[in-house]
């Protein structure tokens, strides 16, 4: 539908209706029908852009169309056409064109009634819908300004709306990525959860076990209680038990110490042992002939074979038979030798004093007896290690008993009758000191004042703090005993290569203690290891080595005068003649137990010295 016919059909046709369905008739009178073709005004409205003028079109010749219209529909009825007044009325239209008045008088020669009311003509009607279209367009560009005024809203609030938009999808987009860390927070949880449901699960089932456990551990635990009364009474029972074996033990211990000290004393206070060297391969041209009469259970005896040719020329052997406590032949070995030592040892422990001496012409094997060789093995230890170890172990067995021991020593050596230090950085220069023997009346023990030796630990430190020697492991002595060797006075001889000039003393001394029995023990051991006895005229020694064989002979010969005076049981025994039978005082006589080693040589050669060495240790075994 066009824009006119729109409007049109919106226009009023309430009066229009009203004339037509009009009661009233005409008699004798007909107003003739006039046909004007109407011409619709066109009118064109435009709409203009928000904020322009609507303009409306009027077609100019529709009025003059009409008239001529009107004309030409009269003429061709032949007649004129003239219009029938009311009553004396007067008529006025309004020209369709020129908008002017015009007065039209129509005298009616005939009476008639009113005619009904003309309905309104093209124009009026024209004109109306004018007018109407006028208000409307009027009212159209309120609508419109409003619409535009709409409109601008309308974008400000899309632009607005977007905005949000924007702002809410940016927002949901944050909201996603929430959603999504919370989805994966939430998967995260469950998954715990799940695993908490199955640990629960195992825990309960564990749960489940340990409580049966614990029922079971309950009647265990009952069962363990009485166990541990019967326990408790069995260990009080095994306690007074164990302190009578406690008690027991120390009355067996004490009837130990004194059988073996009975024992000793009935073996003698002072003991001989004889030990032949092995020969060398480069010796055996010189052998002497030895005989070692077959004796049980030990082997007492030792013969010396001589041959003498008398005036006639006849050869005639010489039996000369030596007895000792025991006699060890060449293919003895050390440890053979020490298991007879061992006793002395043993009586040391049990807080007796003991001296082990090795005595013989040089070259004879005194040194390898008492400290083994230069690199020993178990097999070819000597005497002093091995006393040692058998002391660490019997310390060790006494701990059962509540018995502590310290064990302490020093090394010296008696070098022309001065006594060296040989633990001491330069025993040769003892600058000013002089070392002295201090014997304890008390004890029965010696020491040496002034020896300034270190302690043991992992080496020896030489401090002046200290005169002891702790000896906390056999480890430590041999690392001493390497290093008294190495300080020892030793020089080459026409009878040794490598002769010994001095006496060396390993010194031990012992002391235990028992808070038990509020008991004390207090010990000493003398390791002796003496020199050489030689004749100057074989050993052809001058200078230093000859004032040093005359020393060496004259304490020897002194050591012999003091063990014949302990034999005859004098009154008085002179010590103090020698410093080696002044420091071997507490050793030698009263209870002390003695061990004398005489080794020998198995050369022909040594027949003077051996000789003399075992007149000397016969000498020494008849004093008891």
């Amino acid at each position: 539908m066009s824009l006119n016919n729109r409007k049109a059909s919106k226009l009023p046709t309430s009066r229009i209706q009203a004339v037509l369905n009009s009661p009233r008739k005409i008699k004798n009178a007909q107003a003739p029908s006039v046909k004007r073709p109407v011409s619709s005004t066109s009118i064109s409205v435009t709409r203009e852009p928000p904020g322009g003028k609507c303009i409306g079109t009027k077609n100019k010749t529709s009025t003059s169309s009409l008239k001529r219209k009107n004309n030409d529909t009269t003429k061709e009825n032949g007649r004129n056409v003239r219009s029938i007044p009311f009553d004396s009325g007067r008529t006025t239209q309004r020209a369709p064109t020129g908008g002017t008045k015009k007065s039209i008088n129509v005298r009616s020669r005939i009476q008639y009634p009113p005619p009904p009311p003309q309905p309104p003509s093209q124009a009026e009607i024209l004109q109306e819908k004018n007018a109407i279209l006028r208000d409307e367009i009027q009212q159209l560009k309120k609508e419109r300004d409003e619409v535009t005024t709409l409109n601008i809203q309308s974008r400000n609030e899309v632009q607005e709306m977007k905005r949000s938009k924007d702002e809410y999808i940016a927002e949901i987009a944050k909201i996603g990525v929430r959603v999504d860390n919370a989805q994966a927070r939430k998967r995260e949880v469950e998954g715990k959860i799940s695993d908490l449901r199955k640990k629960c699960e195992v825990l309960s089932d564990e749960k489940f076990e340990l409580t049966s456990q614990v029922e079971i551990y309950k009647k265990e635990f009952e069962t363990a209680q009485n166990s541990i009364q019967e326990q408790d009474e069995k260990m009080e029972y095994n306690l007074n038990f164990s302190q009578e074996l406690t008690t027991k033990l120390q009355e067996h211990e004490y009837l130990r110490r004194d059988l073996h000290n009975l024992v000793q004393d009935l073996k003698g206070n002072i003991r001989v042992f004889c030990r032949v060297r092995p020969p060398l391969e480069s010796e055996s041209d010189d052998l002497a002939d030895l005989k070692y009469p077959k004796e049980s259970p030990v082997n007492r005896k030792i013969s010396l074979t001589s041959t003498t040719t008398n005036y006639l020329g006849r050869k005639k052997e010489r039996l000369k038979d030596y007895e000792f406590d025991q006699v060890f032949g060449p293919e003895t070995t050390q440890k053979d030798i020490f298991n007879e030592v061992a006793h002395i040892v043993q009586s040391v422990v049990d807080g007796y004093n003991g001296c082990i001496f090795a005595y013989g012409q040089t070259g004879a094997g005194k040194t390898y007896t008492m400290a083994g060789p230069n690199n020993p093995t178990p097999e070819t230890e000597g005497m002093i290690p091995r006393a040692v170890r058998l002391i660490y172990d019997l310390i060790q067995n006494l701990k059962a008993q509540c018995w502590v021991f310290k064990m302490e020593g020093q090394f010296i050596e008696i070098y022309n009758d001065t006594i060296r230090d040989l633990l001491s950085t330069n025993p040769s220069h003892s600058n000013g000191i002089k070392y002295k023997p201090e014997h304890d009346e008390n004890t029965g023990t010696t020491k040496i004042l002034n020896a300034k030796t270190g302690k043991f630990t992992n080496r020896i430190l030489f401090d002046k703090n200290f005169v002891l020697v702790n000896l906390d492991s056999p480890d430590t002595l041999n690392r001493a005993l390497k290093i008294s060797a190495q300080n020892r006075a030793v020089a080459a001889t026409k009878c040794n290569a490598r002769s010994s000039r001095s006496h060396s003393v390993f010194m031990i001394r012992l002391t235990g203690i028992n808070e038990n029995l509020k008991e004390q023990r207090v010990g000493s051991l003398n390791l002796i290891d003496l020199a050489g006895s030689e004749r100057l005229s074989k050993s052809e020694s001058k200078g230093d080595q000859l004032q040093e064989a005359k020393y060496i002979n004259s304490s020897l010969s002194h050591l012999k005068t003091v063990i014949e005076k302990l034999r005859k049981d004098s009154n008085h025994v002179n010590f103090r003649d020698s410093p080696l039978t002044w420091l071997l005082k507490n050793s030698l006589g009263g209870k002390a137990k003695v061990l004398m080693l005489v080794n020998i040589s198995p050369l022909e050669s040594s027949r003077s010295e051996t000789e003399s060495s075992l007149d000397f240790a016969t000498c020494v075994n008849a004093t008891h």
